[in-house]
């Protein structure tokens, strides 16, 4: 909700049937069912500004950081603990060094809170950092 009220085209793909439904989701432009070995046939993943991985599910989750480390995604968010990124480290093998340079894990700005809103606005809030400073400073004198 974060996401679309900044303006943003958001696109939710989920391989869980009773979480990707659009009800669940108001204002995003694509919420799409697939598998995640799935994503880069149903998706045109370079063509997306960021990213963010959190399915609950270790595998699908190294499955869906496979695919982003081949895009040119820019921003790669991942949710979880740091054991949980070193474990999917892990799993994904030689091509997780190919996020080296885009993941951010943990996901997010340290901006305090544990509930599911108070992630949403830390995640919202570093991405959106991410897009400001990509886009280069703004002209002088203008906020």
């Amino acid at each position: 909700a974060f996401a679309v009220r900044m303006g943003w085209k958001v696109t939710v793909y989920d391989h869980r049937a009773a979480l990707a439904t659009p009800e669940r989701l108001p204002g995003a432009e694509q919420v799409l069912l697939g598998r995640p070995e799935s994503l880069a046939e149903r998706l045109a993943l370079n063509s997306f500004d960021a990213a963010v991985v959190m399915s609950h599910h270790l595998d699908s989750d190294a499955a869906y950081l496979q695919l982003l480390a081949h895009s040119t995604i820019g921003y790669v968010g991942l949710l979880g603990p740091a054991p949980r990124r070193e474990r999917l480290r892990a799993d994904v093998g030689e091509d997780f060094a190919l996020l080296q340079q885009r993941l951010h894990a943990p996901v997010g700005l340290p901006l305090g809170g544990r509930s599911s809103a108070a992630i949403a606005l830390a995640i919202v809030a570093e991405i959106h950092g991410w897009l400001q400073q990509r886009a280069g400073p703004s002209p002088a004198g203008s906020r």
